[in-house]
């Protein structure tokens, strides 16, 4: 009897610490989402006890069409994430490269915290059989931004790749894994509701996606519009803009940008002051740009857009402190062989044309533009707006009729008019191109090797402004190749109208391209 009464006690004592151990279960567990302690929740939400994260080791990762175990040959752990509303959101990531003789690159470009989306901007090489630990801060501004005040859905993109390979055929990890730190469950998260201001205005909403301009301000710095993008695709969408023009100016300005399938983002599109100030932009006070949204893949294969739109947004001109000492319509100091700004109005009797006529057509003759970054325009004067983006030199044109010392022309696929003083009849000189005075003189093919987009930054600097959001795909040329001061290895490349540093894992290069 005293036998039986111990093991029953034995057993009460240890029920009494089984339910302890569970009670306790997550309170110093270091994947455990939760506010800091002594720090009041802000809604009602984040006092849900918070379920810890789940690895992903049991995962499975799409590599191509297949899918295989993630475990095979490399691991990538979330092991904590603390929120702050203060602070913002901290992950600690660890990975191991489980292959040995493969060496791969891990990157997280963005996550999305309550259905909208962030960068993380993360990025590491991991060697054969080594093991790495890395960090992800999101700040509390950019999360309050997006109204985020708790965090319910966290979803990250990890891409891991042999760049060894051809992109999508090397891919280790390739998806998207959601954790729900609040306990709750997909179906049950209720996205926060978008800014709104009294300013904005929709300029598209279709089945694919949505865009609407929230506000603009000018300043020294230039013109910033700020946006809001939603992809209702189940496809990851590069959104580009192009076309840009400010007060019916045309502007050479490009961005881009990606979202998350179904997924939403607040971007800004900048046009620095220099461009405005150079094509005498004074005031801004209207800004009309294209929006083209286009399927990401991990193939060569160019995807066609789901939509392609034109709008204009129209706005309370800047403020008094916003001043351009340029104010004619072409630039204060020019190059010799740029056009100058001519006062005369046609006379009443000019025709303008947009087209041409069946005449003009069977009497064309080849020309070529033999001034460098003249401008086209709507008719035969610069009281004209222009028309598309400047034109380069020895640029190829089809000439129909002059009138008023300006030619009508076609250049590319727009019409338009060139002052005579900058065009050439016959065919264009072969284009020579002179040695880049950067590296040894030669040039290198690269290209843009990432599932999102990678930065082109002003220095070989991973704190340096970025010149530029380059896409998957993306052609370069290359210079030449240094060390930056994260000790990484960094190219100098040009996309054609921007020059700038990119890191090594970021691009594919063909040839030994030297080091300075």
């Amino acid at each position: 009897m005293q036998k039986k009464s111990f093991r029953l006690s034995a057993l009460l004592l240890a029920a009494v610490l089984l339910l302890s151990a569970l009670i306790g279960c997550g309170k110093n567990d270091p994947s455990v989402l939760k506010l800091p302690d002594g720090t009041p929740a802000p809604d009602a939400a984040a006092q849900t006890t918070p379920a810890p994260l789940t690895p992903l080791g049991d995962r499975t990762c799409r590599v191509g069409q297949e899918t295989i175990p993630e475990s095979t040959l490399f691991s990538f752990i979330l092991n904590e994430a603390t929120f702050d509303p203060l602070q913002g959101l901290l992950l600690r990531l660890s990975y191991t490269n489980k292959s040995p003789d493969r060496d791969f690159l891990v990157s997280l470009d963005y996550l999305s915290v309550n259905g909208y989306m962030q960068d993380a901007l993360f990025s590491a090489p991991v060697a054969a059989g080594q093991t790495g630990t890395g960090e992800i801060r999101i700040s509390a501004n950019d999360l309050r931004s997006a109204g985020v005040s708790s965090v319910d859905e966290l979803i990250l993109y990890p891409l891991i790749y042999d760049d060894s390979v051809p992109m999508g055929t090397g891919d280790v990890v390739d998806g998207a894994f959601s954790f729900y730190p609040s306990g709750q469950t997909p179906g049950s998260i209720v996205y926060p509701v978008r800014q709104r201001t009294s300013e904005e205005a929709t300029l598209f909403d279709t089945g694919f996606g949505s865009l609407v301009v929230l506000g603009a301000q000018a300043d020294s710095e230039g013109l910033s519009v700020d946006c809001y993008l939603e992809n209702k695709t189940d496809r990851f969408l590069s959104f580009s803009w192009t076309d840009v023009s400010v007060n019916g100016t045309a502007l050479t300005t490009t961005d881009d940008t990606t979202v998350a399938p179904g997924m939403r983002r607040y971007a800004t599109l900048l046009i620095p002051e220099e461009e405005l100030s150079a094509r005498g932009v004074t005031a801004p006070s209207e800004v009309s740009f294209r929006t083209t949204g286009t399927p990401l893949s991990n193939s060569d294969i160019q995807a066609s857009p789901l939509f392609d739109q034109q709008g204009t947004y129209r706005f309370a001109a800047a403020s008094a402190g916003y001043t351009d000492p340029d104010s004619d319509d072409e630039p204060a100091t020019v190059p010799d062989d740029a056009e100058v700004a001519e006062t005369a109005t046609p006379a009443p009797t000019t025709v303008i044309y947009t087209t041409p006529t069946s005449a003009q057509k069977k009497n064309a003759k080849n020309g070529y533009v033999k001034g460098d970054k003249v401008n086209m325009r709507s008719g035969p004067g610069t009281n004209y707006k222009t028309v598309g983006n400047k034109v380069d030199k020895n640029t190829a044109v089809t000439l129909y009729e002059l009138q008023n010392g300006w030619w009508f022309l076609k250049c590319g696929s727009k019409y338009g008019y060139i002052k005579a003083d900058y065009i050439a009849q016959g065919k264009a000189p072969k284009a020579t191109e002179a040695p880049d005075k950067d590296g040894d003189g030669k040039t290198y093919d690269g290209t843009v090797n990432t599932q999102s987009v990678a930065a082109l930054r002003q220095s070989a600097d991973t704190d340096s402004r970025c010149v530029k959001e380059l896409s998957d795909g993306t052609k370069l040329t290359v210079y030449y190749k240094t060390k930056g001061k994260d000790g990484r290895t960094w190219y100098y490349v040009s996309d054609g109208r921007h020059k700038g540093f990119i890191r090594s894992d970021l691009i594919k290069v063909t040839g030994k391209v030297p080091s300075k």
